[in-house]
């Protein structure tokens, strides 16, 4: 075989060994080997004889036995260890075989070491059970996707093996790409790993990823390869636009110079030493978001071709993709850890009496999830002529005093509240820092503001809303200590609403529609005032868990009646406390049912059988719900929106504010402001969440949802 495909295939084993764990080694049936084994173990040079020099032996006895199977195998050696044989497929024969090991099941460790006690010779013991102490126990799951790995090196290695001229090297680079599809991508070396195939499929001297972009628009070295210590580039920052890589940052176009060391754009690489030549660079982006920036660079070579280019774009696809997913998954954990922050401090709002402990706990939920370097709670006290300041028990009460005494000139001067920022955050520098001012604001007067400095501006857009609803809260723990008696239901209810909508807007909205139709239907079977009141209050609040809310209503007849619902939706009939809560549950599930499932399906979609009338009653009240003559009521009471103000109106439900929409739409925010007023005037509302509200609840949704 030619050196060059020989040097592939030991690289392309190489790292399927460090992929895998385990040792690899590439020899036909008289043990001619391809390859030197790659990642040698301790246990497989004793297991195989590599001490003893009778390797030979124990390979071809292997081979021997497994010789003429298609696919990749488990085979289980007398002493209880295991290795894994893949064949290697070239020119219809199989000529070659791979060989990894080893490991054992688990729960087989002391077995095996009686077998070697009983086998081998003492004055060998010592070598195997420290060995053994060193062998990967894995469960079948795991065996399962070391022989895929196995088989997918097996098919590329017989590519390589059909194909050894230089100028179809493209199979082997295009094999190589698919090692970022089996590396673990949680794994903290990854995108070391990624970065060491991309230089290898580029045939480049180093590569480099940049990522974490702040609202600035400037970009840090995370990772490199290829790089000597004094040379590296890590943790070193550019802003977009500024030199090779930062142009490629703002333009997010593939970037590509030769003679780059004679360019003054080269400066950022020459300044630390490095001199390249070539210089290559792909932004990292996905469904238009842009993470980073991979790059790479040759200070021997002076050009890339174009199949190398090629190559480098699928590389980068690749990573784009698998940088898409981490960051989602990373979403989807943060968002479940709000929730349950949220749903923590829901209970802490009843549970905990002291008002300075609840504010404490408050800040500190706050602080474990968002990890600012600058966080405050700040709460105005006229009475005790000040601010409490409440932060991190780490934190410098030096450096938060001073900034407390900022704030309370700038929006409590002269004893009046700073009006405004009573209804949104405020963002504004401080001493160098940018930060964002949330406020603690009862009706017309401002109690005080939680100040948050977030990493970035994505950041700051993820958690907003997050700490807007959760502020309401913390207005509703003061309130109730300043007047020193209980909030009524009503308030109650009301607060865990515009909680809602800003937590979970898809809830809310779906609340209100409940609340609706299990209303309409109670009223059509003339049942009495208070179950309407009671399913409708149920309705509302039908995304809270039954338990949480007996801390804030008690034994209410709102909460037996989820707590109903609850023992239907889990599959269980038994009804409990008086009859009405059992009819009421009923009606509630078919609704949700209903809205969840849609018209055609609710009803199989039922978890326990619900009353025969019951069922009719519904059935024809749904029905008309969906009818087009009631789809068309709703609007009918309204001014039609014209085209423009439903895309703003969308863009109001995505979250946008005005200076956003303007830009998306090319227009100015004098226009924008002008459409949103008419929007209102029409919908017959006062702010952006009825605005949103109504239109979830009319035809108008049919038209918004669409964009």
């Amino acid at each position: 075989m030619k050196n060059k495909p020989k040097f592939d295939v030991q690289t392309l084993q190489n790292a399927y060994s460090s992929l895998c764990g385990l040792s690899i080694m590439i020899t036909n049936q008289t043990d001619e080997r391809l390859t030197e084994p790659s990642g040698l173990t301790g246990m497989v040079r004793l297991l195989l004889g590599f001490e003893s020099q009778s390797a030979e032996d124990a390979i071809t006895k292997i081979i021997e036995k497994v010789s003429g199977i298609p696919k990749p195998i488990v085979y289980e050696t007398i002493s209880g260890f295991k290795l894994l044989v893949a064949p290697i497929n070239f020119h219809k024969q199989t000529g070659y075989y791979i060989i990894a090991g080893v490991w054992i099941e688990e729960g087989s460790k002391e077995l095996i070491a009686e077998r070697i006690y009983e086998t081998i010779h003492p004055d060998e013991w010592e070598h195997w059970i420290r060995a053994l102490d060193t062998v990967a126990t894995y469960n079948k799951e795991h065996t399962g996707g070391i022989l895929h790995q196995l088989e997918t090196l097996a098919d590329t290695i017989s590519v390589l093996l059909e194909r050894e001229q230089r100028e179809n090297h493209s199979a082997y680079k295009l094999q190589l790409l698919n090692l970022t599809h089996l590396i673990d991508s949680k794994s903290p070396n990854w995108l070391k790993g990624v970065l060491g195939i991309f230089t290898r499929v580029m045939g480049l001297e180093f590569a480099g990823y940049a990522g974490s972009i702040d609202e600035k628009g400037q970009f840090t070295i995370i990772e490199t390869t290829g790089m000597p210590a004094e040379q590296s580039l890590s943790g070193a920052s550019f802003f977009s636009g500024e030199g090779f890589l930062g142009q490629v940052g703002l333009s997010k176009q593939m970037g590509y110079w030769e003679n780059a060391d004679r360019d003054p754009r080269s400066y950022f690489f020459t300044m630390r030493g490095i001199k390249p030549k070539v210089i290559i660079c792909y932004p990292i982006k996905y469904k238009g978001q842009l993470f980073g920036l991979l790059f790479g660079g040759d200070s021997s070579r002076t050009e890339i071709s174009e199949e190398e280019a090629d190559m480098g774009l699928l590389a980068a696809h690749q990573i784009s993709s698998s940088i898409y997913h981490l960051d989602s998954e990373d979403a989807i954990e943060r968002r479940s850890l709000r929730i349950k922050t949220f749903q923590e401090l829901t209970q802490a709002f009843v549970a905990v009496q002291d008002r300075e402990d609840f504010l404490q706990m408050f800040l500190e939920s706050i602080q474990q999830q968002i990890h600012s370097s600058f966080i405050c709670l700040l709460h105005h006290q006229p009475e005790n002529d000040g601010m409490k300041i409440y932060t991190s028990p780490s934190a410098s009460k030096e450096w938060y005093s001073v900034y407390a005494a900022d704030a309370e000139a700038v929006y409590f001067g002269d004893g009046m509240p700073g009006f405004s920022m009573l209804r949104r955050p405020l963002q504004r520098e401080w001493e160098g820092r940018e930060v964002v001012e949330f406020p603690v604001a009862s009706g017309q007067k401002l109690l005080g503001m939680v100040t948050i400095q977030f990493i970035d501006d994505r950041q700051y857009k993820e958690y907003a809303m997050f700490i807007q609803a959760i502020c309401g809260f913390v207005v509703a723990k003061l309130v109730v200590a300043q007047q020193a008696a209980p909030l009524m239901n009503r308030d109650i209810i009301r607060l865990l609403q515009d909680s809602l909508l800003m937590w979970k807007p898809e809830a809310y909205h779906k609340g209100t529609r409940v609340k609706e139709l299990a209303a309409g239907l109670l009223q059509e079977l003339n049942r009495p005032s208070e179950e309407i009141e009671w399913i409708g209050q149920a309705g509302l609040l039908a995304e809270f868990d039954a338990e949480l809310l007996t801390g804030y209503f008690g034994a209410a007849p709102l909460v037996m009646l989820l707590r109903q619902l609850q023992r239907y939706r889990s599959g269980q009939q038994e009804d409990i406390g008086e009859s009405s809560y059992a009819f009421l549950g009923q009606v509630l599930l078919i609704v949700i049912s209903y809205l969840e499932k849609g018209d055609m399906e609710w009803k199989e979609a039922l978890p326990v059988p619900v009353n025969e009338s019951i069922l009719r009653s519904a059935e024809q009240f749904l029905h008309r719900q969906n009818s087009p003559e009631a789809a068309r009521l709703p609007a009918e009471n309204k001014e039609r929106l014209t085209s423009r103000e439903e895309e703003i109106l969308g863009h109001l439900v995505q979250g946008m504010n005005n200076k956003e929409i303007a830009e998306r739409l090319f227009i100015s925010m004098h226009t924008v402001k002008n459409h949103i007023t008419k929007i209102y005037e029409k919908l017959g509302v006062s702010g952006r969440a009825q605005a949103i509200s109504q239109m979830y609840q009319t035809s108008i949704s049919h038209t918004v949802k669409k964009q």
